[in-house]
């Protein structure tokens, strides 16, 4: 099995066709991505505001400190006389919040959407590796495919030629000749085709790669040996369900609506703060630090709050944390159902490839030797220009089938990593 495992490899390693010293690989394609997304850099900027957003709920239950320094100066409001004061002031002031259940909770409410934008983030670069790792595969597809047409062409030119020699010479039929004519229009007729396909397939990918021009790739590719494969489990475990990064955003989410509506009851509490001054008050400014002294003060004071009716503000806010929290839960609900799917669907998927690895090394393998034998025996004369032609077309599909499973394999490794947030 071995043998043919590494006898197919060699015959694809020759048969991709030569590129470029700066074509990329599938790894590179994915790190360029990441680079130049538009999209990544917007998950970026939403995950430093929720960060911002953290750093404001915990700045509401920290110690402010201010300064102060100002002159003011009063007069009478009567023209005939000239008398005025003056009056100089120069403080420091601290402030705290020392009881908020409410400021609290919003701390933990924000903080879980700090983690709910890291999971967002996650999603979004799990996501675009994906579409990149999709779009790469398929350009090796059409890769493979434009090779096979170009040397179905070649082949057909070739049959064309020797049936018309032939026919003039009477030992092919006129039908005969014709259908090998026919063959030759119609794998023209698919060279346009793959050509075409393959150059949008490029500018799709130079899209995703935020390249001007189009992607040019490496499309070479091991086979995987199938002997060293693990044992296939295609059930799914709690531990692969939260390394999903759609049903963290989800779980994330859902918890902080829970956070926020706890915190839109605890407004309703009394809160305890706390308040202290410290500073010089006079008519005239000071002049050393024995004049601070004489005329310095200070104030401390606590402040009870309870706002016990607020015209409707504080149920409408729960009102609101509560219906946010029930599409919360629904979201996470539809989640969980979502990527339980996903990752079945993708473990179904390459077990399904692994599977088809094994079977199109043996067609791979027996087509070649089909194709040997009809071109021996055409050779020799016991087998028509016909069984040529079909024989010459089996090889050129084995190849491309082989071609087209070795990248659906690849994909289905990259689809089950992306559910389970990796790339």
């Amino acid at each position: 099995m071995k043998k043919i495992v590494l006898a197919v490899f060699i015959l694809l390693q020759f048969s991709w066709p030569a590129q470029a010293v700066d074509s990329l690989n599938v790894e590179q394609c994915v790190s360029l991505a990441l680079k130049q997304s538009p999209e990544l850099k917007k998950a970026q900027a939403n995950l430093s505001l929720a960060g911002a957003s953290l750093q404001g709920s915990v700045g509401t239950i920290l110690p402010h400190l201010s300064a102060n320094s100002s002159f003011s100066q009063r007069g009478p409001a009567t023209v005939d006389q000239n008398g005025h004061s003056n009056t100089y002031s120069t403080g420091l002031n601290v402030g705290m919040s020392l009881v908020n259940l409410s400021g609290w909770a919003d701390i933990t409410g924000t903080a879980l959407a700090r983690q709910s934008a890291g999971a967002a983030y996650q999603l979004a670069v799990a996501s675009l590796a994906y579409r990149v790792k999709e779009a790469f595969y398929g350009l090796a597809k059409l890769e493979k495919a434009v090779e096979v047409a170009r040397s179905s062409v070649k082949q057909s030119q070739e049959q064309s030629k020797r049936a018309e020699a032939m026919f003039q010479l009477g030992s092919l039929s006129r039908a005969d000749m014709l259908k090998i004519q026919v063959r030759l229009t119609q794998n023209r007729v698919d060279l346009l085709s793959s050509e075409s396909n393959l150059l949008t397939a490029k500018q799709s990918l130079a899209g995703l790669l935020g390249l001007s021009g189009e992607a040019v790739i490496n499309p070479s590719l091991d086979f995987p040996d199938t002997s060293l494969m693990k044992a296939f489990n295609d059930s799914v475990t709690a531990s692969e369900l939260e390394q999903n990064p759609a049903y963290r955003l989800a779980s994330k989410n859902q918890k902080s609506k829970k956070t926020g509506l706890w915190s839109a009851w605890l407004d309703k509490l009394p809160y305890l703060s706390g308040s202290y001054s410290y500073g010089y008050s006079d008519s005239r400014q000071f002049k050393d630090n024995s004049d601070w002294i004489d005329r310095d003060s200070w104030s401390a004071s606590l402040s009870l709050n309870w706002n016990i009716f607020d015209g409707g503000i504080s149920a409408s806010r729960i009102r609101q944390a509560a219906a946010q929290l029930k599409t919360a839960d629904a979201d996470l609900f539809s989640a969980r159902q979502a990527v339980y799917s996903e990752l079945k669907l993708a473990k179904l998927s390459l077990a399904m490839s692994r599977e088809a690895i094994g079977l199109v090394t043996d067609l791979l393998q027996q087509a070649g030797e089909d194709y040997k034998l009809t071109t021996e025996k055409y050779r020799l004369g016991s087998a028509s220009v016909l069984d040529l032609l079909s024989s010459q077309l089996t090889y050129n599909q084995a190849q491309q089938q082989a071609a087209n499973t070795l990248c659906d394999y690849y994909l289905s490794l990259a689809r089950l990593d992306k559910a389970l947030g990796k790339w």
